[in-house]
């Protein structure tokens, strides 16, 4: 029989593993940042940090920036922003301590006022490290729309109700959805109001009543049956009976099977659908939920002496620095310890989040010239000139990682003479089979556009769209053609048939 034993001892392992520094992590977080995120980060980072500053362009650079390139260690080249290979390389000791909270002084609130302080007395008039709003004149403003709650309590205050039936009827209308409809049963609201149950009924009457039509309702379908209602459809008509009655075979456009069961013509139904499409299921989604961002290209590609080349649209930055009054506290033998301690780590987050966004522009800016040489053909011709383009081409011919690629082009858009695309749109894979010069999208715009031409009464089904790609040297498959019309929503050739 064997013997079993359990025996301790030490063992010496050496094992691989990664290990994200916080540096690498902001880093990172502002490659794949898109440009309005990047500036509302650089206004927070303005505003917290007195070692940072922003100066005017045309002015030269402070020695406080010399001296950030010579301290702040750990900086990285072109292809390793993030490269997961290599993010555990960070060096230095301590250098990712560098966050508010590590810190002995900044855990005391009373001494990180005081060093503030004694921060704003010794930079004088002339520190600017907190961002101003008068100095705002790169940041665009987007335009803002009113929501659907604004626009209901607009209508709400207008009718000067009672102030219990008032608080009423704002009850009800903070209860809709962001569809604008109402979501919770009766007794749920009901359960949920501190007031007479009774005037919940009359609120939900008024909010009702408000526009756009259709709010309030308890579904889709109640939405739709409101809006024909005012419109002056009765509940015979044929309109309200397939709301009513065939919501379900509405979304799928089962014409057939509702003409079998009215007992009219498929025209008919056609015709009575195409007048149920102009109204709205979801009358709160034609108003913004928050306010819009505004798109701003990253890069812009124009032409010069016949060819291509990318420029980065960085004006809307600030010019950030090192501010050098600041950091002369290190250097001053009336600073005490905790002074220099909390300017010394203020100082080393400047200098990274400086270097940070320097990397992320010329990461940018490399990957659109890149985009300007390789599509030129798009630039100048337009979609049919698009070439097929993957990350892992780009990361090849950058020498960068294909992860970064991907980050990099995150919510970034291009201007470029063919108008504004996000930069995702220059990606594309090449066509299976022989057409490897041919791209999905070059293909997939030249579907929508013979299905667009074809006849009405007699759609073309998958392989007749097969065929007809064909007759324009494109060679695909069927189930290409079905994957290619799901991704352009568009519907088959039953659900497109005109009766």
């Amino acid at each position: 029989m064997p013997e079993f034993r359990l025996d301790q001892n030490l063992r010496l392992t050496q094992t691989q593993k990664l290990a994200l520094t916080q540096k690498i992590k902001q880093a990172l977080e502002i490659l794949q940042l898109p440009s309005m995120d990047l500036e509302n980060m650089i206004r927070e980072e303005l505003q917290e940090n007195p070692l940072l500053e922003q100066r005017n362009p045309d002015e030269p650079a402070s020695g406080g920036e010399g001296e950030e390139d010579r301290d702040a260690e750990g900086d990285y080249g072109p292809g390793d922003v993030s490269s997961e290979d290599d993010a555990g390389g960070d060096s230095g000791p301590g250098e990712d301590e560098w966050e508010d909270g590590p810190s002995r002084s900044d855990s005391r609130e009373e001494d990180t006022l005081e060093i503030l302080k004694r921060l704003d007395e010794h930079s004088g008039d002339g520190y600017t490290g907190t961002y101003s709003d008068e100095d705002d004149n790169w940041m665009p403003e987007p335009p803002r729309e009113q929501t659907l709650y604004e626009y209901l309590l607009e209508q709400v205050l207008s009718l000067l109700l009672p102030p219990d039936l008032e608080e009423a009827v704002v009850y009800m209308v903070y209860s809709l959805d962001r569809h604008g409809l109402l979501s919770l049963p009766m007794f749920e609201l009901e359960a949920g109001w501190q007031g007479d149950p009774g005037l919940l009924r009359e609120a939900l009457g008024i909010v009702r009543s408000l526009e756009p039509t259709g709010v309030g309702a308890l579904s889709a379908s109640g939405a739709l049956e409101m809006q024909l209602r005012k419109l002056g459809y009765t509940e015979d008509s044929l309109e309200y009976r397939i709301v009513s009655r065939h919501f379900g075979e509405l979304a799928e456009r089962k014409i057939k099977a509702i003409a079998s069961s009215e007992g009219v013509s498929p025209h008919r139904v056609q015709e009575a659908m195409d007048r149920i499409s102009l109204l709205n299921p979801w009358p709160g989604n034609e108003f913004s939920s928050a306010a819009n961002s505004a798109v701003i290209p990253d890069i812009i590609i124009i032409e010069v002496e016949g060819r291509f080349e990318a420029i980065l649209n960085d004006s809307r930055f600030p010019h950030l620095m090192i501010s050098e009054r600041n950091r002369r506290i290190l250097e001053s033998p009336s600073s005490s310890e905790t002074e220099k301690d909390y300017v010394r780590q203020k100082y080393q987050k400047a200098s990274w989040f400086i270097k940070a966004i320097r990397q992320r522009q010329e990461t940018v800016t490399r990957i659109g010239g890149f985009l300007a040489d390789y599509q030129s053909d798009f630039f100048e011709n337009g979609l049919e000139g698009l070439r097929p383009l993957t990350l892992q081409m780009v990361a090849d011919g950058l020498g960068y990682n294909q992860s970064t690629i991907s980050r990099a082009i995150n919510g970034k858009y291009v201007q470029s003479p063919q108008g504004i695309h996000e930069m995702r749109f220059f990606f594309s894979r090449a066509l299976p089979g022989d057409g490897g010069e041919i791209s999905s999208r070059t293909v997939k715009e030249e579907l929508r556009k013979i299905i667009e031409e074809e006849d009405r009464r007699r759609p073309l089904s998958d392989a007749r769209l097969v065929e007809a790609l064909k007759s324009m040297g494109i060679e695909v498959k069927r189930r290409t053609v079905a994957n290619y019309r799901t991704e352009l929503d568009i519907p088959p050739a039953r659900k497109r048939r005109r009766y």
